[in-house]
């Protein structure tokens, strides 16, 4: 979204420095673009951009073009909105994104006690130390923010996506109705709950008409796949590329998110734009954008008869119920996550800040 977002601005005749991971550059390139510049550069490793030698760089940047705005993605904010900040002090305005909430970095990292501790400490500083603002995709997002690093200075803004929709043709199967996992095998998604709820439905249901279908990677595969055994109705679809995502999501009639905490998984707004009704928790915080009963069902991941309750109401949808569930997620999408309504946000953002 950051690359489409630095082409938008470039039309509207901004000169944009974008530090790109993929493609990687080994030297900097210039476009002409619209009324503006985008000029691309790559940080000096591909994987991390914390070294002394990714300050140094940044630095130089930093000092040849004097950037009046820096906003930061992950890994890359810690370099260019603290060298940015020492080096342009009040000249320049700083934001980095709120991707990952506390909660979740918490129940997925394994590593020592200290070395947690210590990245959020990190995060703490560089938001109340180097960021005019923290820009955060969800109240959920915002909440944490405030409360766990006490900063305040926050901007809700969802994170959009390019429209690959490619046209309405979803029905509900009678025969086999398929609700599909796509994301992280690991702890804060919550997938092995989510297995082991599935097996005791059906165990108490044999006639369910519902099939799971997972895909996705991460370290509790293993343990997945022991749960899966030979269950017959549950699919384990191994990891899939960018470009099988859309086939895999317009293969299900329902996508599902049961994750413990959550920010604003990217899989519920794909399954908003290809028009598939996802299943969500309500402890992720797409929830601020959606509509129980209306283009999602929600349900409470901590009480074990509500997503057994969210499998039989889908058990008994009628194919129009399920048509306005689709419609209404596909204009849900339409109304909080395009592009076109991201660059108009975040052109505000920039301008008035």
């Amino acid at each position: 979204m950051s690359y489409h977002l630095a082409n938008y601005l470039c039309e509207e005749g901004f000169r944009i420095i974008f530090i790109s991971k993929d493609p990687y550059f080994t030297s900097p390139k210039e476009k002409r673009i619209g009324k503006g510049k985008l000029i691309l550069y790559s940080w000096p490793k591909t994987i991390k951009s914390t070294s002394f030698k990714d300050f140094v760089f940044c630095l130089k940047l930093v000092k040849k073009y004097t950037p009046e705005v820096v906003i930061g993605h992950h890994n890359g904010a810690i370099t260019s909105v603290i060298v940015s900040k020492l080096i342009l002090k009040k000249r320049v305005k700083t934001a980095d994104y709120h991707h990952v909430c506390t909660n979740s970095f918490l129940q997925d990292h394994t590593g020592p006690r200290w070395k947690i501790n210590f990245f959020l400490f990190r995060k703490k500083l560089l938001y109340n130390l180097f960021c005019n603002w923290v820009i955060c995709p969800s109240l959920k997002a915002t909440e944490d923010v405030k409360n766990n690093f006490n900063f305040q200075n926050t901007s809700l803004i969802p994170n959009p996506l390019p429209d690959r929709f490619k046209g309405f043709s979803h029905q509900l199967r009678y025969e086999k109705i398929i609700i599909g996992y796509l994301g992280r095998i690991v702890p804060c998604k919550n997938v092995l709950w989510l297995v082991d709820q599935f097996i005791s439905y059906k165990a108490s249901n044999p006639k369910t008409k519902i099939v799971l279908e997972i895909a996705g990677d991460g370290f509790q595969k293993e343990e997945l796949i022991e749960k899966i055994g030979g269950n017959s109705c549950i699919t384990y679809k191994g990891n899939l590329t960018y470009n099988q995502v859309d086939d895999f999501i317009n293969s299900l009639n329902f996508t599902i998110i049961p994750s413990t905490a959550d920010n604003l998984p990217t899989v519920v707004t794909e399954s908003l734009m290809l028009s598939v009704p996802p299943l969500v928790s309500k402890n992720i915080g797409s929830i601020d954008y959606l509509n129980n009963k209306k283009d999602s069902l929600f349900f409470n991941v901590s009480d074990e008869k509500d997503l057994r309750n969210t499998f039989e109401t889908i058990e008994k949808l009628t194919e129009k119920d399920y048509q306005t569930l689709c419609k209404q997620a596909r204009a849900t999408y339409l109304r909080h996550f395009t592009m076109g309504q991201y660059f108009e946000t975040m052109k505000k953002f920039i301008v008035n800040k």
